[in-house]
């Protein structure tokens, strides 16, 4: 018996031992193959910017959280703060004015008790203005804002969607059948039901190296595509400006611009934390990965990295 205890005991000790160095394994630096996935990434032509519109966007900062740039992405340094930022985009048009986001709400304390346990443990977060006093500081009347466009329904970026009564929501369908469906729960199962939601699909063909995209006024100044995998019904979005600059906002798909850049996914513990579709979410980071080589000047903004968060114009200032 003893014997069988002192054996029984080596093997479990092994696979710990296992198990942590499979855990480091996955926290060290490894790039995507590209090369491996070139499957559906061929470019469709875009229109040219002095055809476009007069329109505006602007970046406003609504809470951070402080974590390990190691727990960001594959190859992040141990020991190293990781500022991740919550924001919210204004977009102005001809034709309306709305938001890409909330950030955090007036109402954020009591919503953070929608984090994963574990992630409550790993990241502290910090309260900043909402994006609705942020707009009545800057003389913008929050109730002008009839419509919010989210890039997924995870919590910090839906928490300020209560500071906009009666806005109505729009999501992807793919997105509201993901929280019916309670494949990944938390805040938004207790907000849906109060939301204002409209649901759209992506109907108007391929754009860039997307199949499918919702050209939302049919004039190629705000254009969204799906990026399925962080939810399956994450999107992206295009913001394409008369002066020649693009930016693309592409919500969760990673949290950090190294991501994309390099390209490297999230570490795998991070990854069984928010993901849905790891392949999915692999397979998009590599299209924007192409589409930043294609495109040097392209503006490429995961929703939570700061330090890009600052190289785009904040309210009151607008890029134009």
């Amino acid at each position: 018996m003893k014997k069988f205890l002192k054996l029984a005991l080596k093997i479990a000790g092994l696979i710990l031992i296992l198990a942590l160095a499979l855990l480091a394994y996955s926290f060290i630096p490894m790039k995507l193959d590209v090369a491996a996935d070139q499957n559906g990434n061929s470019f469709s032509s875009t229109t040219p910017s002095a055809n476009l519109p007069e329109v505006k966007l602007s970046l406003m900062k609504a809470g951070k959280m402080l974590s390990q740039q190691s727990f960001s992405w594959r190859g992040g340094k141990w020991g190293e703060t990781y500022e991740s930022g919550m924001a919210a985009i204004l977009v102005e048009h001809p034709q309306m004015s709305f938001l890409y986001d909330a950030g955090f709400g007036a109402n954020v304390d009591a919503h953070a008790n929608a984090m994963p346990w574990l992630m409550k443990k790993l990241a502290n977060y910090v309260k900043e203005v909402p994006a609705a006093e942020q707009l009545r500081q800057n003389g913008i009347a929050p109730e002008s804002i009839k419509t919010i466009f989210i890039s997924h329904s995870h919590w910090d970026h839906i928490s300020g969607l209560e500071d906009f009564p009666g806005a109505e929501v729009r999501m992807p369908s793919a997105e509201m059948e993901f929280i019916r469906a309670h494949k990944m729960p938390g805040l938004i199962d207790q907000m849906i039901d109060k939301l204002n939601v409209k649901t759209f699909e992506f109907t108007d063909g391929p754009y860039e190296n997307f199949d499918r995209s919702l050209d939302l006024f049919k004039d190629g100044s705000i254009v969204f595509v799906p990026l399925p995998g962080h939810t399956d019904g994450s999107n992206a979005m295009f913001v394409n400006l008369r002066s020649g600059k693009r930016f693309l906002f592409i919500g969760d798909l990673t949290w950090a611009l190294e991501g994309v850049q390099l390209p490297a996914e999230r570490p795998w513990m991070a990854r069984k934390l928010v993901d849905y579709d790891d392949a999915e979410v692999r397979h998009a980071i590599i299209k924007v990965h192409l589409l930043m080589q294609k495109y040097p000047d392209l503006v490429v903004v995961p929703a939570h990295d700061r330090r890009v968060h600052n190289r785009v114009a904040n309210l009151p200032n607008f890029e134009r």
